[in-house]
């Protein structure tokens, strides 16, 4: 039970939440961000930070005093305190998300790890030692659905605000990351080593992960859990979801009708022809079938580009991550459709102890020169902590507007 304490605070937070996105300046950003992902004129590069990681330094203390109250009011004091400290091209909403998350379990195998007491980082707990020696723990994946929990939830919190803030449960985008899921079971080294030593192994895994996952897809659509993500949407690889050229009636979306992204970061260390030979040809026979599609993450995409990721037809943005090659990604993508979405090194604002503001310009110089003549996004991810510097975020944001205002066009 929510107290009527809590109630009055959570009905002034929504007023606040909705007063921020009704702003003037909320309506042009996202105009610019339908302009700029359905390619309709030139746009200034969009920006934005992805304030998860560090909203440890940023997280205002908690008011409510009941569970739920706290919960719903954790969810709105983010969409104010993120306006309010960056500035960034992030719309605030005008509604109340709640996320209706289905789970898939690869090949039914329980996911076991050892959490690091020091960082984010993880030890996974192998279930498989030997491709083939414990191929015949591979078995049918499974998946289940939450609709119940998030249409419960929905109703409590539109009895709190509802009339203030719409409430909306959307079903998250769909992704396929199908090497980090191996990860989940096998060391990276088993993985590599099986290429090698059992390769019609490989080739079958990955089959069966991949018509897997596509039955799960299609379960998602037949059940009519597939929301439209064409608009205020989070999507995979920290970029937003804003479209005209996706859309469906309720209950009846299919794949077509939305956005999907995945990635392969843990493929790195093969070569560009393997990649394509092993693991290329399943992620392709996923990435097909969304409408539109956001390619990569922390992996570098220059080596595998030409002969896998170009290939993709509904391709809409790319990751250029710190360890790509900028020139050659600049060089790919000019003058297309394809977005060069620029993943900067999360150091200057999150390790350094003190803002290297000119080592920080240099770095985004370099990117507006290598990507001239292409669309370009700025996502700045992977900021464990602000080191005490509340105001990085913002000022980091006033030196890349003042660049792009000086260097974009010239």
């Amino acid at each position: 039970m929510i107290s009527q304490k809590d109630r009055a605070l959570l009905r002034e937070l929504a007023k606040q939440q909705m007063e921020y996105a009704n702003l003037p300046v909320m309506a042009e950003r996202k105009q610019r961000w339908y302009d700029f992902n359905d390619n309709k004129r030139s746009v200034t590069p969009m920006v934005t930070f992805e304030p998860w990681t560090f909203y440890d330094d940023i997280r205002p203390a908690l008011a409510c005093e009941t569970e739920e109250g706290r919960r719903i009011e954790e969810e709105v004091r983010k969409q104010i305190v993120v306006h309010e400290l960056i500035g960034d091209d992030r719309v605030v909403p005008d509604f109340f998300l709640i996320e209706n998350h289905a789970e898939f379990v690869p090949f039914g195998l329980p996911f076991n790890r050892q959490e690091s007491e020091e960082s984010v980082g993880y030890h996974v707990i192998p279930v498989i030692e030997d491709l083939e020696d414990d191929f015949h723990k591979f078995k049918k994946s499974t998946w289940t659905f939450g609709t119940k929990e998030a249409d419960a939830w929905k109703a409590q919190v539109e009895d709190v605000f509802g009339d203030i803030l719409p409430v909306q449960v959307q079903t998250p985008p769909p992704y396929a990351v199908l090497t980090q899921w191996l990860l989940r079971y096998m060391s990276m080294e088993t993985m590599m080593f099986s290429i090698y030593d059992y390769p019609e192994l490989v080739h079958e895994m990955m089959d069966r992960l991949s018509n897997d996952y596509l039955e799960f897809l299609m379960d998602l659509e037949k059940n009519g859990m597939l929301t439209v993500n064409n608009h205020n949407l989070w999507l995979g690889q920290g970029t937003w979801a804003f479209t005209h050229e996706l859309s469906a009636e309720p209950g009846k979306v299919t794949l077509k009708d939305t956005w999907g992204f995945m990635d392969s970061q843990e493929t790195v260390a093969i070569s560009p022809d393997m990649f394509a030979e092993f693991f290329f040809p399943y992620y392709r026979r996923i990435g097909e079938k969304f409408g539109r599609l956001n390619y990569g993450c922390c992996e570098p995409v220059d080596p595998v580009w030409e002969n896998c990721v170009s290939k993709l037809e509904n391709l809409c943005k790319v990751s250029v991550s710190p360890w790509a090659d900028e020139e050659k990604m600049g060089e790919f993508l000019r003058g297309g459709r394809v977005v060069y979405h620029r993943k900067p090194s999360p150091n200057f604002i999150g390790a350094d102890d003190v803002f290297d503001e000119e080592g920080f310009k240099a770095h985004i110089l370099k990117t507006i020169r290598a990507a001239k003549g292409c669309r370009l996004e700025f996502s700045f991810r992977d900021i464990y902590t602000l080191k005490g510097d509340l105001g990085r975020p913002r000022r980091a944001m006033e030196i890349i507007r003042s660049l792009l205002e000086k260097h974009w066009e010239e």
